[in-house]
């Protein structure tokens, strides 16, 4: 993929479809705009019902810290509880409360309408990474909680290409989404990410004011010449790096994204109805315009 405006829109479709799942997540668990590690510690009580604190750990990547957060606020909210496992006192099990088994069949119901909703996004994406010989669908998946798993397994391969730099400086979701926002599109201002990204504007501008700090994003006044006022954001050579970085990412997992995005676009149809993803040319990303 070398066309710059087609990886920006690959990237940006791809964000847009992490919003609904983390919006998913958040209303159904309590979470605050879950990361990525969080949706996947989550997946795995979900399909498991009790399972073990290593084992979440080991299959979201969370550190002891992130993790007794998590738990902890699973357990204020009345979703899980801990204990001691029959099998072995000393391993710490995490079971799904009566109410953390409803709210898990309301996620599965909502990811699963998810993927109906959004056929027209993960075929664009589908298309627009698949590599010059067109990966073939030999088998699709009926649980859609199996599915996400894949989806955010892969997604966090993308976040892992971002530089350590950024890494370090704990770029969480919503700093990442906003630098990807303020990266790929021009004349950003602070009003515009609190719509994008859900939050108010206090909330917003506080997102602003940590990539600044980071050095990912600098704000320009007197940009706009017919409001002297306005603020515009911009990133600097290290927030465009880390962007170039996740671009970079999306050319090189662009076979797992084709075939996963092809899956979601698939969801709940018939092996007959399905239509392999077209060989896209050139590039291999759609021109969005």
């Amino acid at each position: 993929m070398t066309d710059t405006t087609g990886q920006d829109r690959a990237m940006e479709l791809l964000g847009r479809f992490n919003d609904q799942i983390t919006r998913i997540v958040d209303d159904t668990f309590g979470t605050q705009w879950a990361e990525i590690e969080e949706i996947l510690a989550i997946i795995a009580l979900v399909k498991d019902h009790a399972v073990s604190t290593r084992q979440v750990a080991d299959v979201s990547g969370m550190n002891r810290r992130a993790l007794s957060r998590m738990l902890s606020r699973l357990r204020e909210n009345g979703l899980v509880v801990t204990r001691p496992s029959d099998g072995d006192g000393r391993v710490v099990e995490v079971v799904l409360t009566n109410r953390g088994e409803e709210q898990s069949e309301m996620f599965r119901t909502s990811i699963s309408d998810l993927f109906h909703l959004s056929k027209d996004l993960a075929q664009e994406i589908s298309a627009g990474t698949t590599p010059p010989q067109s990966s073939r669908i030999d088998e699709l998946s009926t649980d859609p909680i199996d599915l996400l798993r894949r989806v955010c397994e892969a997604g966090a391969s993308l976040v892992g290409f971002m530089p350590d730099a950024a890494m370090q400086g704990q770029l969480a979701a919503r700093q990442r989404a906003a630098l990807v926002q303020i990266a790929t599109q021009v004349g950003v201002r602070p009003n515009d990410l609190s719509s994008s990204l859900g939050v108010s504007p206090a909330g917003a501008a506080y997102i602003v004011d940590q990539l600044c700090a980071k050095g990912y994003v600098r704000r320009l006044i007197d940009a706009v010449p017919a409001d002297r006022r306005a603020v515009v954001l911009e990133a600097t050579p290290e927030g465009v790096n880390a962007v170039g970085a996740v671009l970079d990412g999306i050319q090189q997992l662009r076979e797992t994204f084709s075939a996963l995005f092809a899956e979601v676009a698939a969801w709940a149809q018939p092996m007959a109805d399905v239509v392999s993803p077209p060989i896209a040319g050139g590039d291999g990303v759609p021109n969005p315009h």
